[in-house]
């Protein structure tokens, strides 16, 4: 008889909810007489320089540096610039999709995520296609995020995670605006994972595979289908607070212990052929052991795949 398996830890690092998003407090047009900022970054520079932020406060706490993830970046870039273009501020995006299927469609294939700041007021306006960014209004939204209080401190925890290893960071400015938008999009390495299916079908299966890295232990693969995305507006967005992330529908397990389907592992190295039911975004979750919480599974990759 298979053994159950332990508690899966669906809050903290078993999943997340991303506490409701930071919403600049003024989206007025500079006027013609305000002088511009004596220091200004261009779009690369600016991201550097929020990731030297983010950096020196996690030095303060004596955690780990970031490194730098391209595929974050462009998930945050398509972010910030949809927030900045249609005056919202949320995890969700006019196309309906949320960070971890940005993050997907970007590239990434680890765990994902987002702080968010923008406006709300739902006016559209057109983007600097070759934004200059000014370090106080950069450094003003990181501080935002930092100087949270518990309980309603999501983005601070985000910042200073010890187990993200690396971040994006996506900006974004409209014309004739003083404040930019920001993604920062943080990162959780823990293994490596084989690209998914492009497009698969209906009632078909989804081979499912990696290997996880030293001190994560495999165990086990979560699915969840959930409604294909559909268009939002800045109105419906803008009444958006948290984001949590979908509960598996079901999780299967290595042999041994009671699964649907057992999943194979060798070593830190693991596969399945998940089966598919109707059209959908499937949300493909990797669950593992730490050493500070055997007994838990924690989420260690998230992705998302159109079925249709």
């Amino acid at each position: 008889m298979g053994r159950a398996m332990g508690k899966m830890g669906w809050g903290g690092w078993g999943g997340w909810s991303l506490v409701g998003a930071v919403v600049l407090a003024s989206c007025a047009p500079r006027s013609p007489e305000e002088p511009p900022s004596a220091a200004s970054l261009s779009a690369e520079e600016a991201q550097r320089f929020v990731l030297e932020l983010i950096n020196r406060d996690r030095a303060a706490e004596g955690l780990p540096q970031l490194g730098w993830d391209d595929e974050a970046a462009r998930a945050g870039e398509r972010h910030a610039r949809d927030m900045a273009a249609h005056g919202f501020t949320a995890h969700w995006g006019t196309d309906g999709s949320v960070p971890e299927q940005r993050y997907t469609e970007a590239g990434g294939d680890h765990l994902v995520r987002e702080n968010a700041a923008c406006f709300f007021d739902g006016q559209e306006r057109a983007l600097e296609e070759e934004p200059r960014f000014d370090p106080a209004e950069l450094e003003k939204i990181h501080d935002a995020f930092l100087s949270e209080l518990p309980p309603e401190d999501g983005h601070r925890r985000n910042l200073l995670d010890p187990r993200h290893s690396r971040v994006g960071v996506g900006l974004a400015k409209p014309r004739g605006v003083r404040q930019p938008c920001m993604a920062q999009e943080l990162v959780g390495v823990f293994g490596e994972y084989e690209e998914l299916a492009s497009a698969p079908k209906p009632h078909g299966s989804l081979r499912v595979a990696g290997e996880v890295h030293e001190p994560v232990v495999f165990g086990g693969v979560g699915v969840k289908r959930l409604p294909l995305p559909k268009p939002l507006s800045a109105e419906e967005l803008n009444e958006t607070s948290t984001y949590p992330v979908p509960e598996p529908d079901v999780v299967y397990f290595p042999p041994g212990f009671k699964t649907p389907l057992p999943v194979l592992v060798e070593g830190r190295r693991f596969e399945i052929d998940v089966p598919l039911g109707e059209a959908g975004l499937y949300a493909i979750s990797i669950w593992g052991r730490f050493p500070d919480a055997e007994e838990q599974l924690r989420i260690v990759s998230l992705r998302t795949v159109r079925v249709e």
